[in-house]
């Protein structure tokens, strides 16, 4: 497994309750990487899987990840560094929740102290056609989500049952992280049964691509 991320490990409560270990993560992920539901991970700072210059329509040369999250883990974002999880071109997420144990993002605050636009959000790039001139773009806030491309058929991964909580933390004025945020996603990418709830923006945005989704 490549893990280029740092980690550190800090000790909280899950509102389960069950004690479990806090494992913060920041940087680029590549590689094949599980995050297992017997720890919490936070966000810090933009979080890619992949990497991604934006220079190519294909995203040839960039670092591919895929992060597989296992049904039931907590995923929290921190306020201060704007937490986000980026899914760059050419990589993937696959995170199956069920309806019994869904996937869950949400602020690092406690509960009754969250509020909308703790964090940043789930943003998922993919290589499907876009509507711009030369076939790619970055999205809004100038982070490094690049997207767009040449494949209808372009598959990001799987995000079945999935929530996501108090996110659309602005990174500059007017100009928000969505709850769920989607550039460039093709139709091999598997969106069912998503929720977005209390965000301080859009619930889902996307922006070209050619996926399809059901159970919003």
């Amino acid at each position: 497994t490549l893990f280029t991320a740092s980690c550190t490990t800090e000790t909280t409560k899950d509102p389960d309750p069950v004690d479990k270990s806090v494992k913060v993560v920041t940087g680029t992920l590549t590689g094949s990487i599980t995050w297992s539901k017997d720890t919490i991970y936070k966000l810090s700072g933009f979080v890619r899987v992949g990497s991604d210059d934006g220079t190519t329509i294909d995203n040839a040369g960039g670092a591919k990840g895929t992060l597989t999250i296992e049904a039931g883990t907590l995923i929290v974002g921190e306020k201060s560094s704007k937490g986000t999880l980026i899914i760059q071109r050419g990589s993937k997420i696959i995170a199956e929740g069920t309806a019994s144990s869904p996937i869950v993002f949400t602020s690092e605050k406690s509960e009754g102290s969250k509020a909308a636009g703790d964090w940043g959000g789930l943003v998922i790039c993919g290589l499907a056609p876009i509507n711009i001139a030369g076939g790619k773009a970055e999205l809004e806030g100038g982070y490094g989500g690049y997207f767009g491309g040449n494949d209808p058929a372009d598959n990001s991964g799987i995000l079945k049952y999935v929530r996501v909580e108090y996110a659309g933390v602005p990174i500059n004025p007017n100009q928000e992280i969505n709850s769920f945020t989607f550039g460039g996603v093709g139709n091999g990418t598997t969106l069912s049964y998503l929720q977005a709830s209390y965000g301080g923006d859009d619930s889902f945005e996307w922006f070209g691509g050619t996926v399809n989704a059901d159970h919003l």
